[in-house]
């Protein structure tokens, strides 16, 4: 696997702290009158331990963005490293193995086997990364405590509710200790207190492993998680803003009983 590190960190982040760094990034849908230019030259950094969302109108470039920044979509121009490594220097087994060792997914339809147990379902990563069976199971079964389904793990995910199979899902994407955790929606099929709470954790996790989230976000409830908010518009970040400021603004609601 070609990489590109330029610094001596083990874990790949960058001197000033950014696991990944995008400069200049373009993607183009299609050719001649009709191509769609979702990605207008993208200039962002995404700090290690940090939450970050990206906000903005529908079919603004936020899923091609996390794409790119997740290897699974390739970029037309610009740079883009994650925690030292280029995807477009790697063929696609090292493409395939690097998100396998590195990077979680949380989809917005959770995504899980319906056949298959929950434990099945969070061991899914382990079992791609060669782990033995039996203790892919027993890991998965680790996270799934600590997320509060130790009791749950042989169900299959119809008989759990959408914040417990979001939990699954969340599980799925840990079990395997990546740096980079992308989430696609994550509260979009919730109630409004099943996404707090699944927030809390998204934001725990981050603080307490040292991972990096970024969280694709229509849901203006969850703003006050997030350490900084990059707003884009028509294929551009058009502003990067800290998140305490809406954490205090929210709290300052609740104080006021509102």
């Amino acid at each position: 696997m070609t990489t590109t590190t330029n610094n001596s960190d083990p874990n790949g982040a960058h001197d000033n702290g950014a696991i990944v760094r995008c400069r200049a990034v373009k993607k183009t849908y299609g050719e001649g009158p009709s191509a769609v230019r979702a990605l207008r030259g993208i200039d962002l950094e995404v700090r290690r331990g940090e939450m970050l969302m990206l906000v903005g109108p529908s079919g603004c470039g936020k899923t091609t963005l996390i794409s790119v920044i997740a290897g699974v979509l390739d970029r037309d121009e610009g740079e883009c490293e994650v925690l030292g490594s280029d995807f477009a220097r790697m063929n696609g087994a090292e493409r395939a193995r690097f998100r396998a060792v590195n990077v979680g997914f949380v989809f917005q339809a959770f995504n899980l086997i319906p056949t298959l147990s929950i434990a099945e379902n969070v061991a899914v990563p382990l079992l791609i990364n060669n782990m033995p069976r039996g203790r892919a199971i027993e890991r998965a079964r680790e996270v799934l405590s600590k997320v509060g389904l130790g009791d749950r793990t042989n169900d299959e995910p119809r008989r759990l509710s959408g914040g417990q199979q979001q939990r699954v899902a969340i599980s799925r994407a840990l079990v395997h200790n990546p740096k980079l955790i992308v989430c696609d929606e994550p509260t979009s099929a919730l109630d409004h207190a099943t996404g707090q709470k699944v927030m809390e954790l998204l934001r725990s996790i981050a603080q307490d492993g040292g991972l990096s989230l970024v969280v694709v976000t229509h849901d203006q409830r969850i703003f006050e998680f997030a350490d900084r908010i990059a707003e884009m518009d028509d294929g551009h970040i058009v502003r990067v803003t800290s998140g305490e400021g809406r954490r205090v603004a929210a709290h300052a609601v609740e104080g006021d009983g509102v």
